[in-house]
């Protein structure tokens, strides 16, 4: 812990300690900070991690995704059915209003569907909405989202992001940009401010009553975010009882600070892990990593209990990944075993493969809490003989050495595609493109089967396929989870799970104890 930290600590303790345990309970506001200012509440047009948390409680989606049972459940669509492989139908809710009292309609749906699957709507992330060709409607209350072609991860995808939007406000706009300052959703909660230097102000929509098991309405009445972009001021700001949730919380500092009187921790696993992957085509020109047993070797030299140790100390992971997929993913099956820690195995494989002396080798990683964890890596490789260097870099800076083919090895963390379903880890990891480290073309045939195999066990069979291959041929292997850490008030209540989503916290799961 940085002397930096226990100065913030100490002098803030005393008047912490008369503050913390009540919070805002009294006042039933509960208060965040982001790290950054939002253009507004609206994921298509300012995509984050805090964005789709706001987006996801401001708006509603058609269905939604219990993530305690795993299930689908109704949301602003009452009923929905494959009609085959490339259409859902949805039968829309007519009970639903505006935050501004305007009627929810299935004219709201088809028109987001279409603004999103038009070629000349221009979003940072399209390809999560680049499947659909259109959606139709069918009766007054009826829709069809009809994809190019066989889509097995459609409802995952109409599940998570999808906000639907009023057609009456946003329709009008020539500055979409604009209509997340002045947010008009169906969500849990309606915007009172958006605004770039005093932040973003909620209150709970008394008339929600559509959220089902997947989105239980919260007792928390008021939320109050603020745009705090340094963490030694958010700590100070948390010290001194003006904030009762910090987010992304280094182990350390979090098991201190839950110590104290009025403090709790929790980590929020969700479904994102770290992991390594290597240039197995060449085109680095690497040499050493096309040869399967150095790839297996370098991944035997990994201590994955400590590095674990090193995001979450001893405390225990509920969920620890042992293939490139969750098991309750949609379409993830292995078999597998990941190659185990054995450093003497490794110098073996090493000096079959011709390199009794190891070898150098660029590490890459990304600015941030990966940096020490790709060093703490690399220095496992040492005890093998490779000579690893570490680059760690801000995401532009990485994306144009990717571009260009000069990523050896990277080790990151990555959120699982950001659904139940493994084709976010499929096209990210395996399909042809700049992010392809296999150049394996069996495996790209796989990585795109699984995304339009609608047939649940025939998509499981080939799921096992490309995830064992994976495993097995050494192209990209799972180290850890990696959960967001949560110090809050010891009377609010966030289950340990977290949420599936990047921001690692679902607002409806929060409450005052």
């Amino acid at each position: 812990m940085s002397r930096t930290l226990l100065s913030i600590i100490g002098c803030a303790a005393f008047c912490a300690a008369s503050t913390a345990a009540l919070a805002q309970k009294s006042k039933d506001t509960l208060r965040m900070a982001f790290q950054e200012p939002i253009r507004g509440i609206d994921y298509y047009m300012s995509p984050t991690g805090e964005t789709s948390m706001a987006q996801a409680i401001v708006y509603d989606s058609l269905i939604a995704y219990d993530e305690k049972t795993n299930k689908f459940e109704p949301l602003l669509a009452k009923a929905w059915k494959r009609i085959d492989d490339k259409t859902l139908e949805f039968e829309v809710r007519t009970d639903v209003k505006w935050h501004d009292g305007q009627p929810f309609s299935v004219d709201d749906a088809v028109y987001t569907i279409n603004w999103l699957a038009d070629p000349n709507t221009k979003l940072r992330f399209k390809t999560f909405w680049s499947w659909i060709s259109k959606a139709e409607k069918f009766g007054p209350n009826t829709l069809r989202v009809i994809a190019l072609e066989p889509t097995a991860f459609d409802e995952s995808r109409m599940a998570y992001l999808t906000a639907i939007l009023p057609k009456h406000v946003h329709e009008k706009m020539d500055d979409k940009v604009a209509f997340g300052r002045a947010p008009v959703g169906t969500g849990m909660y309606r915007t009172t401010q958006v605004d770039e230097n005093k932040g973003v102000l909620m209150e709970r929509n008394k008339a929600y009553a559509h959220g089902g098991p997947a989105r239980p309405v919260t007792n928390v009445g008021r939320l109050d975010f603020a745009f705090i972009p340094d963490s030694g001021t958010q700590m100070a700001q948390f010290l001194a009882g003006n904030l009762d949730i910090l987010r992304d919380v280094d182990i350390s500092q979090a098991e201190h600070l839950a110590k104290q009187l009025g403090k709790a921790m929790t980590l929020g696993e969700g479904i994102a892990w770290t992991y390594i992957a290597f240039d197995a085509q060449g085109r680095s020109g690497k040499k050493p990593l096309q040869d399967v047993r150095v790839r297996k070797a370098i991944a035997m030299s990994l201590n994955r209990d400590e590095l674990r140790k090193l995001l979450v100390n001893e405390q225990p992971l509920k969920r620890n990944p042992q293939s490139l997929c969750w098991e309750f993913q949609a379409g993830c099956a292995y078999g597998a075993k990941l190659p185990p820690y054995d450093p003497e195995g490794a110098k073996k494989l090493l000096a079959e493969a011709g390199y009794p002396n190891g070898f150098e080798l660029d590490v890459t990683t990304f600015l941030g809490p990966m940096k020490r964890f790709a060093e703490a890596a690399a220095n496992q490789m040492s005890k093998i003989g490779i000579k690893a260097k570490v680059d760690s870099l801000a995401l532009a800076t990485y994306a144009k050495k990717q571009s260009d083919g000069h990523i050896e090895v990277i080790v990151a963390s990555y959120p699982a595609g950001l659904m139940p379903d493994v084709s976010g880890t499929a096209s990210f990891l395996f399909a042809p493109g700049p992010r392809d480290y296999s150049g394996d073309r069996e495996v790209h045939g796989w990585a795109d089967e699984v995304q339009t195999t609608v047939d649940p066990a025939k998509r499981k069979e080939i799921g096992r396929k490309l995830f064992d291959a994976a495993t097995e041929r050494a192209y990209a292997i799972p180290l850890t989870g990696n959960p967001v850490i949560f110090v809050h008030s010891s009377d609010v209540n966030i289950p340990p799970l977290g949420s599936y989503t990047g921001f690692g916290l679902n607002v409806w799961d929060v409450n005052w104890k």
